[in-house]
């Protein structure tokens, strides 16, 4: 009996660990000189934000606070995405990630994009279409604190056959399959005694 209490547990334990690891998913349309939402906001560690293109041509390009259409040193960059392909990160912590559409004339219209931007949307909104930024406070958005190379996966569903988006990350029915092999071992365990 303490056996398969204790066995129930350790099976909840570990798929509740194994289900936190993926994070939510927040979808992000990029459409004529817009990405809809135009930021997220509360956006965890281990969260990822697919970029999906609808109609023409754009990218997912990461910036900084202070150059907004300007590639950051070490920053993901989607490449040229067509409509019905996408591209996604991997959010590393809560610091702001700031991205722009690197088409000629996009970001300068405007075309930008936040996460956990906090008060200063606005000001990295203004500072892409020329308007006055006021001050600039730090670097937020570098590489180093948000995706990087290592944590960021890529998706070209409609010319890539082989990309994967959920490549080296563990899924639901990863869980699912964990959850139904371990609790064959456990039962098989205890019917052998």
């Amino acid at each position: 009996m303490l056996n398969n209490v204790l066995s129930s547990f350790l099976l909840a334990l570990l798929s509740s660990h194994l289900l936190s690891v993926n994070g939510a998913n927040h979808d992000v349309t990029l459409s004529g000189l817009s990405y809809s939402p135009n930021h997220l906001d509360s956006i965890a560690a281990g969260d990822t934000i697919t970029f999906m293109a609808s109609g023409g041509s754009h990218t997912a390009t990461q910036s900084t606070l202070e150059n907004p259409c300007v590639h950051a040193t070490g920053g993901f960059d989607s490449g040229t995405l067509s409509s019905g392909q996408t591209y996604q990160i991997t959010v590393n912590d809560t610091t702001p990630i700031w991205v722009y559409c690197m088409m000629p004339g996009h970001c300068r219209s405007g075309m930008v994009f936040a996460i956990n931007a906090g008060d200063q949307l606005t000001q990295f909104q203004q500072a892409a279409t020329g308007g006055s930024t006021g001050s600039s406070t730090g670097s937020a958005g570098s590489a180093g604190s948000t995706a990087s190379a290592g944590s960021t996966s890529s998706s070209q569903a409609p010319t890539d056959p082989y990309s994967s988006p959920n490549a080296g990350r563990t899924t639901v029915g990863d869980v699912s399959v964990l959850a139904i092999g371990l609790t064959a071992v456990l039962f098989g365990g205890l019917f052998a005694l």
